[in-house]
């Protein structure tokens, strides 16, 4: 699965997630501001848009989800997880 990560996500959290909420990663997509853990797995970054000034990670999230199966959500994003619902992404919260 094509799978958005936001937050700290550590190899205890991939390991949840791929148990409970069966998500197993095939790639990660990211928009620049979280690194994904130590993996062989691709990554796609899709960085956000500076010029946009405070709408700019709000837009970005959109083009994560379009772009994506699944998230894994670790940090405080309610608008990240409200669209992703929104596209049907399966979500797991670290």
């Amino acid at each position: 699965m094509r799978t958005i990560i936001s937050g700290a996500i550590d190899d205890q959290a991939l390991d949840q997630a791929d148990l409970i909420g069966g998500i197993t990663p095939t790639c990660f997509v990211t928009n620049g501001l979280w690194e994904p853990p130590f993996s062989v797995l691709p990554e796609k970054v899709y960085p956000v848009e500076i010029k946009l000034g405070r709408l700019g990670e709000t837009a970005r999230n959109y083009t994560l989800c379009q772009n994506a199966d699944a998230l894994i959500l670790a940090d405080d994003n309610p608008h990240l997880l409200r669209v992703a619902q929104q596209y049907g992404l399966v979500v797991f919260e670290a």
